[in-house]
């Protein structure tokens, strides 16, 4: 099969995957089982039976979604490090009211409440480690729920069966070759 021809549908799902992941309000889909990223492995999928001339198998989708998986799950991180920062700018408010409900909680141990307290800081750094940990966990999520969508986005478009690959034609001259075949003969029907 063409190995190359895999990766510019995987760039493109995974790309697609990534960036809707991201997107303020559109990221929730990703609440329902992983939409998105099932989504993109649809979507290489979809974009590598097209262009294949051969029936693509199962396990060819569920290697285009491990690559969409993975390729998405590293663009949403590049994209949730300056997308957060700008969101803490903006809503800075937001990590006061988690700080102050933290402090409402009468039985959280003063350990356990100077260390969220520290989480919920705000800081760039903290902000920094907390999205690439996100990152981290993506990167085994996205890719096993991006093998299901490839092998989903296989089953349902592949409409060929798989059949024995073919051998390569003889070389001209080639004295190993089989001879060719006979020609069919011309037999009246009755």
């Amino acid at each position: 099969m063409n190995e190359a021809g895999m990766l510019k549908p995987a760039l493109i799902g995974g790309v697609l995957l990534g960036i809707l992941s991201v997107v303020p309000g559109i990221h929730l889909v990703n609440c329902f089982c992983c939409a998105w990223v099932i989504g993109g492995g649809i979507v290489a999928a979809y974009l590598y039976v097209k262009s294949s001339a051969e029936a693509v198998t199962l396990g060819r989708g569920a290697g285009l979604g491990l690559i969409a998986g993975a390729v998405g799950a590293v663009v949403d991180t590049l994209f949730s490090i300056p997308l957060n920062f700008l969101m803490t700018r903006l809503g800075g408010d937001a990590m006061d009211q988690v700080r102050k409900m933290i402090e409402r909680v009468s039985d959280l141990p003063p350990e356990a409440r100077d260390a969220m307290g520290r989480i919920f800081s705000g800081s760039p750094a903290t902000n920094l480690f907390l999205v690439l940990a996100a990152g981290l966990i993506k990167l085994v999520v996205y890719p096993v729920m991006a093998m299901l969508g490839g092998t989903l986005g296989v089953a349902l478009f592949e409409k060929r069966k798989p059949g024995p690959p073919l051998p390569p034609p003889p070389l001209p001259g080639d004295p190993w070759a089989p001879p060719p075949p006979p020609p069919p003969s011309e037999t009246p029907s009755l």
